[in-house]
């Protein structure tokens, strides 16, 4: 199997302080599935960082030089990645990206899948690497923010085009409304997809979760999604709407499954 964690590492020897990107203001939940009073950690809205290779840092950096503490533990993740593969999976491909924030302290705060591999088991495994170094080492002393936020890409048997960042080949584009969907167990949200450059408007949609498979991960049926009366545990699912003008061109937003509030 050839997973190329090194390819990981050795990106970091070439990163360069960039721009940082700022993070929204609309709270978002924990992965517990529980509404939770936390900070905002900017996580799942589909925002630009600076690029590090198969990483971005989403939050400000500060001017801090985060490269020794990243390399710790992504060594920290990628050890628990390889317990986490079923022998099953090892010759699978596939890519994902997860983002997760840590707190000052080095407590995972929040993490939302955002791309699936469409296997859960190679999701799982990803997530897993995640949640099991946690908590992981405090941030460095200089850096003044609460968090930091990351996007961490995994990617599984790859391609070098799996690797190379493919220019879009159409002026076909998809977009997703809201960008960060919460909706009750049992519940429905109206989720649109938005076409432009095709006289086709129309997309196909698909639904896929870590934690749920087939209709335990809810559909998309007449402009809305229709959640799971179960929840699923990660409790995130994504909804990708392709276009069927161009089916190379996609959109995918992470629905936020909860439990629905108490009666008053």
């Amino acid at each position: 199997m050839t997973i190329y964690p090194i390819s990981i590492l050795l990106l970091w020897s070439a990163v360069a302080v960039g721009q940082s990107t700022p993070t929204p203001s609309d709270p978002k939940p924990e992965p517990s599935g529980q509404q939770s009073s936390t900070p905002d950690y900017g996580l799942g809205t589909g925002a630009q960082g600076n690029r590090l290779g198969l990483f971005e840092i989403l939050s400000d950096r500060q001017g801090v030089d985060f490269d020794p503490y990243l390399k710790s533990i992504l060594e920290n993740i990628r050890q628990n990645w390889y317990l986490l593969i079923p022998e099953s999976s090892q010759m699978k491909k596939g890519k994902l990206a997860i983002e997760f924030a840590i707190t000052k302290n080095g407590k995972l705060a929040d993490m939302r899948l955002i791309a699936t591999s469409g296997n859960i088991a190679l999701d799982r495994a990803a997530w897993g690497s995640i949640t099991t170094s946690n908590p992981f080492p405090p941030l460095p002393t200089e850096f003044n923010g609460s968090y930091l936020a990351l996007r961490m890409r995994f990617y599984y048997n790859p391609d070098k085009s799996d690797l190379a960042q493919s220019p879009s080949k159409s002026a076909i584009a998809v977009s997703i409304s809201p960008t960060d969907p919460e909706v009750p167990v049992g519940g429905s949200k109206v989720v649109t997809a938005t076409v432009t450059g095709a006289n086709k408007k129309s997309v196909r949609w698909s639904v896929i979760g870590t934690g749920c498979s087939g209709s335990a991960c809810g559909k998309m049926k007449k402009g809305s999604y229709l959640a799971p009366h179960v929840l699923p545990s990660p409790p995130f699912v994504i909804l990708t709407a392709a276009s069927k003008a161009d089916p190379t061109v996609k959109a995918s937003v992470t629905v936020h499954i909860v439990q629905p509030a108490p009666p008053q």
